[in-house]
């Protein structure tokens, strides 16, 4: 039997305070030198989700642009801007980085993920509005819990907070109260990485053309082992 590559996904997510919050480089550095220059520059120094949709490989890379166009402009381009700024492409997708703790909650199948109740509401239209997601992942998006329950589960269960800016989203909570391997950061790393890989395989079914009804299994090279 000959395998034929039949179509491919290509997607970005913009997570800038996943970076600030829950990088293990940074996770370490609070702890061994909170008050530290890096920790204080890093904010400034991230992108917005605009400017990220504007650097011209991001655009080559979601197929909104070709490689020998990007030839074309003389770098650096770091500091350009690229009037094509399209959130979607022939390829995929740059998502923001709330609509993907929505996505990140459709795919917890161990209820490990709790939302913020205003922030859910304010999203979900957004992510609703997106032709990719199904309404199986929609459906798969809880109403959320109050603040005062994060906040719970973050100071006194071990959970791994979900920001945007300062402000509480969410948290993901241990798996397993000591085993280390089944830790809040662990399985905060395992259910991002099934994320996205989740919305390149949608993105790929899509491109190929395929019924993902006919599709009988997948085989996933990901890391991730959350279900």
């Amino acid at each position: 039997m000959n395998s034929v590559m039949k179509g491919a996904g290509y997607i970005l997510v913009h997570t800038p305070d996943m970076v600030i919050h829950n990088g293990t480089t940074q996770m370490t550095e609070r702890i061994v030198n909170p008050d530290s220059g890096y920790l204080k520059e890093l904010p400034t120094r991230l992108r917005s989700y605009d400017r990220v949709c504007a650097y011209y490989p991001n655009q080559v890379y979601i197929g909104n642009m070709t490689p020998l166009e990007l030839k074309e402009i003389p770098g650096p381009w770091h500091d350009q801007t690229s009037p094509m700024d399209d959130r979607f492409g022939p390829f995929g997708e740059i998502m923001p980085q709330d609509e993907f703790y929505l996505l990140v909650q459709a795919v917890d199948e161990f209820e490990l993920v709790f939302l913020d109740r205003d922030f859910v509401s304010q999203t979900k239209p957004r992510l609703k509005a997106n032709p990719i997601i199904s309404d199986y992942l929609f459906n798969r998006v809880k109403e959320g819990v109050d603040h005062a329950r994060l906040k719970e589960l973050i100071d006194d269960e071990g959970a791994e907070g979900l920001y945007i800016k300062d402000r509480i989203a969410g948290a993901v909570r241990r798996a397993h109260d000591i085993d280390s391997n089944l830790s809040a950061h662990v399985m905060l790393e395992n259910l991002v990485s099934k994320a996205s890989s989740t919305l390149a395989l949608l993105h790929a079914v899509k491109n190929a053309g395929i019924d993902p009804n006919e599709v009988e299994y997948t085989i996933d090279c990901s890391e991730e082992a959350c279900g």
